[in-house]
């Protein structure tokens, strides 16, 4: 985890490309921290039922969630998903979505309104990596940065086993 040198955007790798599944098709997530496929509608689900449309939802005075707010995080996690868990959403009181992914290795926050985003990514023994910018421009390179920071591939114990047969004359026992 604390492997990696402080970085700049530009030498991040990304992790994979996008696989495109049909609908109707059942799999599992290629490598951990990836969403699997009956992830995706649960957190459009989420957004949906999240996504207050009257305003004062908190008792504080809170912003509604507009749809074109819904709209652009639907996009987000579209780019996000296929290369990373699906996150916590909640509401904000200010009419934006947050997306939140914590674990041991750290946390990461997304969130989106009508027009911008902000995001960071925090690991643990690491450099903070802040973004911001139009809605639209809410990548999979977000993704990208909280599956490699916070959902880093293990690797595995490499197990060898030698099996030798009896009438194997070239490796006598």
């Amino acid at each position: 985890m604390n492997k990696y040198q402080p970085f700049t955007a530009t030498s991040v790798s990304l992790l994979g490309q996008a696989s495109y599944v049909l609908p109707h098709s059942c799999w599992m997530s290629q490598a951990p921290g990836v969403s699997m496929l009956a992830e995706y509608s649960m957190s459009f689900d989420i957004i949906e039922k999240v996504s207050f449309v009257a305003g004062n939802w908190d008792g504080e005075g809170a912003l509604p969630v507009s749809d074109l707010t819904k709209q652009n995080a639907k996009v987000a996690l579209r780019g996000i998903l296929p290369v990373v868990a699906a996150p916590e959403i909640n509401p904000n009181s200010n009419g934006t979505l947050s997306f939140e992914w914590e674990t041991n290795a750290g946390t990461a926050h997304l969130e989106i309104g009508n027009t911008k985003y902000s995001f960071y990514v925090s690991p643990n023994g690491g450099r903070t990596i802040f973004c911001e910018g139009h809605a639209e421009d809410a990548l999979r390179f977000h993704g990208s940065l909280v599956a490699s920071l916070l959902f880093p591939k293990t690797n595995g114990t490499d197990t060898l086993t030698s099996i030798r047969y009896p009438s194997d004359v070239r490796n006598p026992a």
